[in-house]
């Protein structure tokens, strides 16, 4: 076992050694991508858990594996703003790009090291948020690999996690196994071998169907990367849902959510999916959720990655767990939250403007949303315009809505606190259900 991932080591380190991944300008920021700070924030992936608004960042350690040149890092810092950060990796040549990186857009609470994925231990410090993306498909035991990120994690600590999906790759890992066999993998792939692969493309008729499944010439012609990540891809391996789940298991980890959770509604892939025969509904509805992802994936595998938060198995917190519990308590003790990544120039300015009656789609906004989410532009103001600059009771939102809209427009009434409350507490629900408001109750 040692040769074998010494073997797969030095191939990987090859590789990238050679082509530092990903080969993303320096200068290049994701600050106003808010799916992808949104989808790396901690307090995502800790709401999504258990509930809990996590408000102290500045006391959190977390740990890039496999940082390459610190995109994933630098993403990791500014949506976990004050967090200590670790990135490591197997390619000296990487890492020197990722303090570059980290350096030149000014952050110092980052440090790197050379370090591979089954020496975590010598860091000698447990993390609160561990972020392995695109490393785990190329190592060759998933279940020991989780089993080792999990010594490393404190106990109430999340790890997000990505694997190639061998139902959508499926193309690919047909053209890793043919230029295997012509020996273009032998070795680390360089000019020659990709050289090769073009020219073995372009002599293919435009009809065949590997040329139709994973060559579009256009964006292959100049990009030595594209080739080497998909056609050329040393150690790559996919996978299928239950296998991410058995290995979970072995690892002795759990499940907690897909990362991009609101794109793995099977009912979304039905036509009438409240009118479905008895068989489809009973069967569906009644499915663990391990089981509905795994329908998911076979009825439609339209993701390159399963990406997956997990953690060590938890015994849930004595606070609300339901809509209905929180819309019941007294109003001063519901503290409503903005999330933290959301904070969108463009989202502020629709909201302040007083002009438009027009109702606004968040859809319009926050890439993440799977549909049109649309609201009431005054119920809107109410809601964001506190808190987009800091979080406020649900008592308060009852108060500015008594304040900015005090009369009933269809029966001329004035509102009582009661019917206020009931109207937020609704628009609210819908708002925390997208993910884009966040609900905690005060002790």
């Amino acid at each position: 076992m040692q040769k074998l991932n010494l073997s797969y080591q030095n191939k990987i380190l090859q590789q990238f050694e050679s082509y530092p991944y990903p080969n993303v300008p320096i200068e290049e920021s994701p600050k106003n991508n808010l799916k992808l700070l949104y989808e790396s924030s901690f307090v995502t992936a800790r709401y999504r858990r258990d509930k809990r608004v996590i408000t102290d960042l500045e006391n959190r350690v977390m740990l890039d594996i496999a940082c390459g040149t610190g995109a994933t890092t630098l993403t990791m810092a500014i949506a976990n703003p004050g967090a200590k950060i670790i990135g490591v990796d197997i390619s000296p040549e990487s890492i020197k790009v990722a303090e570059e990186r980290l350096k030149y857009h000014g952050f110092s609470n980052v440090t790197f090291q050379v370090l591979a994925i089954e020496k975590l231990e010598q860091l000698a410090t447990k993390f609160d948020y561990i972020c392995a993306s695109d490393v785990l498909y190329l190592l060759p035991d998933l279940s020991l690999a989780l089993e080792q990120l999990g010594k490393v994690l404190k106990p109430d600590g999340i790890i997000r996690a990505n694997l190639h999906s061998l139902h959508q790759r499926v193309n690919y890992y047909r053209a890793q196994e043919l230029f295997k066999r012509m020996g273009l993998m032998d070795s680390n792939p360089e000019a020659t071998e990709l050289h090769i692969v073009r020219d073995f493309f372009s002599a293919l008729k435009d009809q065949v169907n590997l040329k139709v499944k994973t060559w579009q010439s256009a964006d292959y012609e100049k990009d030595d990367e594209r080739i080497l990540m998909n056609h050329l891809f040393q150690n790559d391996k996919g996978y299928t849902l239950p296998q991410l789940f058995d290995a979970l298991s072995c690892a002795q980890l759990e499940l907690i959510s897909m990362v991009d959770w609101q794109h793995w509604d099977w009912r979304e892939l039905f036509k009438a999916p409240d009118n479905l025969p008895t068989y489809l509904a009973l069967g569906l509805e009644n499915a663990d959720v391990t089981e509905q992802l795994a329908f998911y994936e076979l009825v439609e595998p339209n993701k390159r990655l399963l990406d997956f938060w997990c953690g060590h198995p938890q015994i849930m917190p004595n606070q609300y767990q339901s809509k209905a519990d929180w819309q019941e308590l007294d109003p001063s003790l519901v503290m409503i939250y903005c999330h933290p990544c959301l904070q969108s120039e463009a989202f502020q300015k629709a909201v302040l403007d007083k002009q438009s009656l027009i109702p606004l789609n968040l859809g319009d906004f926050f890439s993440f949303l799977v549909k049109d989410a649309w609201i009431d532009r005054t119920i809107a103001s109410i809601i964001f315009v506190p808190l987009l600059s800091a979080p406020c009771s649900l008592a308060k939102l009852v108060d500015r809505w008594l304040e900015v809209k005090p009369v009933n427009a269809v029966t001329l009434e004035r509102f009582d606190r009661k019917t206020v409350a009931q109207l937020l507490q609704s628009a609210i629900a819908d708002q925390e259900a997208l993910g884009i408001l966040l609900v905690a109750v005060e002790d």
